[in-house]
C-alpha cells in the first residue's frame, strides 16, 4: 500500500525549507564585528547606502567594535554608539585586528622579503649556469664579507636552493669541481658536500719546504780575475798620489809636490 502525503504535511515541509535559508542568513547578518581598514584609518559611518560626502555621520576608528544588523550588497547596516547607519562591509572583520603599527611592520617585512627574493633571482640569473667541471681537489679558506656573519653552502648551484651549512670566516674546505661562479665543496669535518660561490673561497698558499738533505749547495765563487794591461797602466806607481777620486773625478795634487820631490836631485848636481 502506497503512503500518501497529505496536503498539510506538504505545506509544513515547504515552510520548513523556506525558513532554513532565512535562519542561516539571519545568523550571518547579525553580530559583533570590528573595523579593519587596510590603511589603518577610520571608517566613515553614513546615514544612507551612498558614498556621498553629505551623508557622513561620523568616522569610526580602526579596531572599534560595532554591531552588524544586516547586510545589503556591499553595505552593512550597523549600530554604533546607539546610532544606526551604514558602512562598507569589506572593512569589517570578525576577529579583532592587531594594532596597525604591528600590521604595517609585518607588511613592510613581507615586502622586504619579496624584494630580496626578486634580487636573489636577478643575481642568480647573472651567475655562470654552465656545468661544473671536476678539478684536482685543492684546499680553500672561507672568506666572509664585511657585512655578513657567515656564508652559505647550498644544496645545488643555485641561490634559491636550500642551504646545507653556514660557514664562518677561516673555515677550511676542499673544492672538487667548479665553473666561473660556483664551486662544489667538501667539508671533511662534517662529511658533507655542497655548493658555494667561488668569490667566498680563497685558495690556500702552500709553501714548499726543502728537507736538509735536499738542499742544493751553492756553487763555489769564481777566483778574482787577473788585472789586464790597461788597468795596470792606469794604476798609480808607489809613492805617487792617486789621480782619481772614487767618483771618477781627478784628485787635486798638493801645491809644490813636484818641487819637493826633485829638490835633492838639484842639490846633488
Amino acid at each position: 500500500m502506497k503512503k500518501r502525503v497529505t496536503p498539510l504535511l506538504l505545506v509544513l515541509i515547504l515552510l520548513i525549507l523556506a525558513a532554513v535559508p532565512a535562519l542561516g542568513a539571519g545568523t550571518m547578518q547579525q553580530g559583533s564585528m570590528y573595523v579593519n581598514t587596510a590603511n589603518g584609518k577610520a571608517l566613515r559611518f553614513r546615514s544612507s547606502k551612498s558614498t556621498s560626502a553629505n551623508n557622513v555621520l561620523t568616522e569610526i576608528p580602526y579596531g572599534t567594535k560595532v554591531y552588524v544588523l544586516s547586510w545589503d550588497g556591499s553595505w552593512a547596516r550597523i549600530r554604533y554608539n546607539s546610532a544606526v547607519g551604514y558602512v562598507v562591509q569589506k572593512h569589517l572583520t570578525i576577529a579583532r585586528p592587531e594594532p596597525y603599527e604591528t600590521v604595517a611592520a609585518q607588511r613592510a617585512q613581507a615586502a622586504s622579503v619579496r624584494q630580496a627574493e626578486r634580487e636573489l633571482k636577478a643575481a642568480n640569473a647573472r651567475l655562470d649556469r654552465s656545468k661544473l667541471r671536476a678539478v684536482l681537489d685543492y684546499d680553500v679558506t672561507v672568506r666572509v664579507g664585511v657585512r655578513e656573519m657567515t656564508v652559505t653552502a647550498y644544496q645545488k648551484a643555485d641561490l634559491t636552493s636550500a642551504s646545507v651549512a653556514h660557514y664562518e670566516d677561516g673555515a677550511r674546505l676542499t673544492i672538487q669541481a667548479q665553473n666561473r661562479s660556483w664551486a662544489k665543496i667538501y667539508d671533511g669535518a662534517a662529511d658533507l658536500t655542497g655548493y658555494m660561490l667561488l668569490e667566498d673561497l680563497e685558495p690556500d698558499l702552500v709553501e714548499e719546504e726543502l728537507l736538509e738533505d735536499e738542499v742544493i749547495p751553492s756553487a763555489p765563487s769564481d777566483p778574482p780575475a787577473a788585472p789586464d794591461a790597461e788597468s795596470q797602466a792606469a794604476a798609480p806607481s808607489e809613492g805617487e798620489p792617486s789621480q782619481t777620486l772614487s767618483s771618477g773625478e781627478p784628485t787635486p795634487v798638493p801645491e809644490n809636490y813636484y818641487d819637493d820631490l826633485y829638490l835633492d836631485d838639484e842639490g846633488d848636481g
